[in-house]
């Protein structure tokens, strides 16, 4: 190999060990001597993280008229051993969570809002998973769903942030 071979592999694996190190917080100092901006920063779509997890719940009213308790609907499957290469799971889980995000946008637009909601399709995709998702209690005529917000991991902090009308089973 010559010289300049040595050089530029050199060269290339600094840049590729400087870029890695440079996505982590701590070494934040890179970008003060990247005069350049060739050190890029990764942040795969999302330049301010998301700090608050989506929960989808369902209940149940019976004949009698009682509600069942509030049952989780599985929104995000297990993240397999090799998620990090291969993961056709995640869409399913990436879908639901889109359906929940698009539904509070509906919910502040003058032109939806809560009469128009039960007809958009992000509301009916949530109402069919959430209906074929959890079992109906053995006399349930009746379902409805809410989405639960939570924030925060030594103080969690639980908000609803919708909740719908009973439907027919």
């Amino acid at each position: 190999m010559s010289l300049v071979s040595i050089l530029l592999y050199s060269i290339v694996t600094l840049w590729l060990v400087i870029t890695l190190l440079a996505q982590h917080t701590r070494f934040r100092p890179f970008s003060s001597i990247d005069a350049f901006h060739v050190i890029p920063r990764w942040t795969f779509f999302a330049p301010n993280p998301g700090i608050r997890d989506y929960h989808l719940v369902i209940r149940d009213r019976c004949r009698d008229g009682r509600t069942s308790g509030w049952k989780s609907v599985p929104i995000y499957s297990a993240r397999p051993r090799f998620g990090y290469l291969w993961h056709p799971q995640k869409r399913s889980s990436k879908i639901m969570n889109d359906a929940i995000q698009s539904i509070k946008l509906l919910l502040k637009r003058e032109n939806v809002g809560a009469t128009g909601l039960p007809f958009t399709m992000p509301y009916l995709l949530l109402l069919y998973c959430a209906a074929h998702a959890v079992p109906p209690e053995p006399d349930a005529v009746e379902f409805q769903i809410a989405i639960i917000e939570s924030t925060g991991h030594d103080k969690r902090r639980l908000e609803c942030s919708f909740l719908s009308s009973f439907h027919r089973r």
